[in-house]
């Protein structure tokens, strides 16, 4: 399975994963094969990337931790939340429960726990996208920490509600498409504090969902706002939604600026350890990220591209790559893979974009 942007697009070319329109609707399902008036209707519909068979003799499968559907939903959930508190200021906690338990159920079903960011980063509306993505990010770092049930769903639910005090920034200030005065980022920061107040008196709320919307924006070296919380003082709810909240944040794209590369982001993370986040942390939610995703193209030390096809998870960074051309830019007829885990003298050196 190949990911592919849809300009480049052949009709034959069968559909790997169903695709879905940002109301949740299926366009195009799995295992279609592709016509000319489809290719159109994805341009249509802003659709810039699907899966696809390739060369029809690849038999590895991407396991997906959430399939569209369950994400589809949650985003639908934080939709409804959001109009709810601005129409009649309380929370449907059961609609929220559900649709946290859904996403930790099809996690367990994935037995490695081992999240793919090209199944993850397809939502498109950022301001409702971030939350689930964030909300996936927590769950799946809760789980390997062993985190009951119970923590389980109050750390999804806070996650999903993190941002919920933007309600109260100014949508001129939320889609600036520029950098931010300081008198505008000062107005931004208010949005945790603001989001504690929305929720404080919403009854059947644990404490905990308060405590992440208040407090995901404080830092380990107590730096953050708004209280200049520090270490351990930071409830350990927020310390996870703080690093897949800046994770999303940076390999996201915005008004204003391109997302990071994800190699580019896990640096960050592993500098700013033990100094904006909780370094443990950090580590047990690198170690269920891929790196690089199934699909990904690369380029290799020896100067040959590939495709990434399969990921280790106790060394994602040595993924098995089915080699695509050579060192002098010649397409490989004789499509031979490298498990770069048997061949320490080659490594990846960047991540390309198909054309």
């Amino acid at each position: 399975m190949l990911k592919i942007n849809t300009s480049a697009l052949v009709a034959g070319m069968i559909l790997r994963k169903p695709i879905f329109d940002k109301e949740g609707r299926l366009l195009i399902d799995e295992g279609t094969s592709i016509k000319e008036f489809y290719i159109e209707r994805l341009k249509n519909h802003r659709i810039e990337t699907v899966y696809i068979d390739w060369r029809g003799n690849h038999s590895s499968e991407v396991e997906k931790a959430i399939i569209e559907e369950t994400r589809r939903e949650a985003l639908n959930t934080i939709k409804n939340t959001v109009e709810g508190i601005q129409i009649c200021r309380t929370i449907n906690i059961e609609k929220l429960q559900q649709a946290i338990i859904k996403i930790i159920e099809k996690l367990i079903d994935n037995e490695d726990i081992l999240i793919y960011l090209t199944d993850i980063k397809t939502l498109d509306d950022y301001t409702f996208g971030h939350s689930v993505n964030v909300c996936i990010f927590s769950l799946i770092t809760g789980l390997a920490l062993d985190f009951t049930k119970e923590d389980l769903e109050v750390l999804g639910i806070g996650a999903l509600l993190h941002d919920i005090g933007k309600l109260h920034v100014p949508n001129t200030i939320l889609n600036k498409p520029g950098m931010l005065t300081d008198e505008e980022y000062n107005e931004m920061k208010k949005h945790s504090v603001c989001g504690y107040e929305i929720v404080k008196n919403i009854k059947g709320l644990k404490d905990e969902i308060r405590w992440i919307i208040r407090d995901h924006h404080e830092r380990y070296d107590g730096t953050g706002y708004p209280n200049k919380l520090w270490g351990k003082n930071i409830h350990i709810f927020p310390r996870i939604v703080a690093i897949c909240d800046v994770y999303d944040a940076l390999t996201s794209n915005r008004v204003y600026r391109k997302g990071i590369e994800l190699h580019e982001a896990i640096e960050y993370l592993i500098a700013m350890g033990n100094h904006q986040f909780d370094y443990e942390l950090v580590k047990v939610f690198l170690r269920h990220l891929s790196i690089y995703p199934v699909g990904t193209l690369v380029k290799l030390r020896s100067g040959e591209k590939g495709i990434v096809v399969n990921i280790h998870k106790d060394w994602p960074t040595r993924p098995i790559i089915k080699l695509v051309g050579d060192n002098e830019e010649h397409p490989i007829e004789e499509l031979e893979e490298i498990d770069l885990t048997k061949h320490l003298s080659n490594s990846i050196v960047s991540i390309l974009k198909a054309v």
